[in-house]
């Protein structure tokens, strides 16, 4: 996957390998150091994050399960399970899926938002 976004300059940037990408951007984004252009390198870096971060947010959804999709888009109302179990095919790892028993649901709700750019309550 191959797609393009813009600096604070207007230069194009090809971005090859989006989570690559956005674990640079988040690095990076305190930098304090100036840029000919005046902007910080941090604030460059954040404002590529500001672009990238909803394709991969897109990119997400657009590997739910289905049946995670249809309750996304009848409005149901996800269980813990539901939402646990779809953060965990995304990231197995991520503190939602592994502690999904102890974490209230508020908490959960709340990486899913974040992991999938969603609204969900």
């Amino acid at each position: 996957m191959e797609l393009k976004i813009k600096d604070l300059t207007g230069a194009t940037i090809e971005v090859t390998d989006l989570d690559a990408a956005i674990d640079e951007c988040k690095r990076c984004k305190d930098s304090p150091y100036k840029m000919e252009c005046g902007h910080t390198v941090g604030e460059n870096y954040a404002y590529m994050l500001e672009q990238l971060l909803p394709i991969q947010q897109q990119n997400r959804r657009s590997r739910w399960l289905e049946g995670t999709e249809m309750r996304y888009n009848q409005g149901k109302r996800f269980t813990k399970m539901d939402i646990a179990y779809e953060i965990g095919r995304h990231e197995p790892y991520h503190p939602a899926s592994l502690y999904w028993d102890s974490l209230h649901r508020e908490e959960l709700v709340t990486f899913f938002n974040d992991m999938f750019g969603t609204d969900i309550t």
